[in-house]
């Protein structure tokens, strides 16, 4: 007299030339470079938020030199950008940089709680910055790791474009999560059944996601684009900003690990009525990965107490044995990054699934006895 419905809605070594050396402070060198921030906090609804929301106050970049005489001269490698609020600015802590005379800087910015263990400018690959998390990421259910669109171009600190905490210009710097999240809910739904006299209640016991956790991340920048640079040696055109072109996370070949719920959880209802959804796994960060891949499951027991008219209850422990995730939402194939999938799990006790009855009455044996004579 139960069925199990779980629908899903949906809602991320320096390869250079030498060194460019702008240690120096004198009035030859251009305005100090700086940075303005912004978190992209949603594939389906689009937006930014600050990356202090976030809980980040500084994040690492990694930045080249170009100009008529030099390519892709390593600039930073890498910069730790901090917050300054008395300055209301993002400025490198380790010592100032200041905006060459000439040229332009491309910028890759990271932040989060792990860092790539490389930042590669590949000149056979039309200098496309790659950045290599070679070891190893274990990914915790709080963890975040971010990347910031490439910044292509740039010779000074650009008008503020996201304008978010108070920041009035620099070079925009447009983070995106590298990490998935997942949470489960639960409710029961009667509505099938008009009898309102009937009431269920629902407790799991147990609920339990398989998933992989471990893995190798490869963030694959755009080919940097061609800068024309004018008579001055600077570009003819502003700075401009391109998401990386590919991120691939690579499962390491490890046992599953589980989310779980940290508690029992009822739903209970009355005839023709549903529950509210009730949290059953909390809003969890997990890695990417293609769920058939890394074979992720769902697994839950509960116990189903039904009563008519306020009589006896009948109560019945229910398992429901480790599944692939993708059987109940076919249509989910994956955990992409910076986007977040909630669960809802409906248990419904199905009309069709009442008791019915298939009466028969056996025809009466008919017995011709021999025939005995009164005289």
């Amino acid at each position: 007299m139960k069925k199990l419905f779980v629908i899903a809605a949906a809602v991320i070594a320096l390869a250079a030339c030498t060194k460019t050396e702008v240690d120096n402070v004198t009035s030859e060198n251009g305005p100090a470079i700086s940075f303005q921030i912004a978190n992209y906090a949603s594939l389906t609804k689009a937006g930014e938020s600050s990356l202090i929301t976030e809980g980040f106050n500084n994040f690492k970049t990694y930045a080249w030199y170009t100009s008529s005489t030099a390519s892709n001269q390593a600039f930073m490698a890498p910069a730790t950008v901090t917050w300054d609020a008395g300055n209301t600015q993002w400025a490198p802590s380790d010592h100032v940089y200041y905006w060459p005379k000439t040229g332009y800087i491309n910028f890759f910015s990271f932040a989060g709680k792990h860092f790539p263990d490389a930042v590669d400018l590949n000149a056979s690959e039309n200098n496309r910055a790659e950045a290599h998390y070679t070891t190893a990421i274990t990914v915790a259910t709080n963890d975040n790791i971010l990347v910031a669109d490439g910044a292509y171009g740039f010779f000074n600190n650009d008008a503020a474009k996201y304008k978010l905490d108070g920041v009035t210009k620099g070079v925009p710097t447009l983070f995106r999560h590298m990490l998935s999240r997942v949470k489960f809910d639960v409710k029961v739904d009667a509505t099938d059944v008009d009898d309102t006299k009937n009431h269920w209640k629902v407790t799991v016991t147990s609920a339990t996601v398989s998933y992989r956790n471990q893995g190798k991340l490869e963030v694959v920048f755009q080919n940097d684009p061609t800068i024309a640079l004018g008579t001055d040696n600077k570009p003819t055109a502003a700075g401009t900003t391109a998401k990386y072109v590919s991120q691939v996370w690579t499962p390491e070949s490890v046992s599953n690990v589980t989310l779980t719920n940290a508690a029992d959880v009822v739903v209970e209802t009355d005839g023709h009525a549903a529950s509210a959804a009730e949290i059953l796994i909390a809003d969890s960060v997990v890695m990417p990965q293609t769920l058939a891949t890394t074979n992720v499951t769902v697994a839950l027991t509960y116990t189903l107490e039904h009563t008519y008219d306020g009589g006896a209850a009948i109560s019945e422990v229910v398992p429901i044995s480790a599944k692939a995730l993708t059987d109940f939402t076919p249509s989910i194939a994956a955990w992409d990054p910076n986007t977040v999938y909630t669960y809802h799990i409906v248990i419904k006790p199905a009309a069709d699934n009442k008791i019915l009855f298939d009466p028969a009455v056996e025809t009466w044996a008919e017995i011709d006895t021999p025939t005995y004579t009164i005289e």
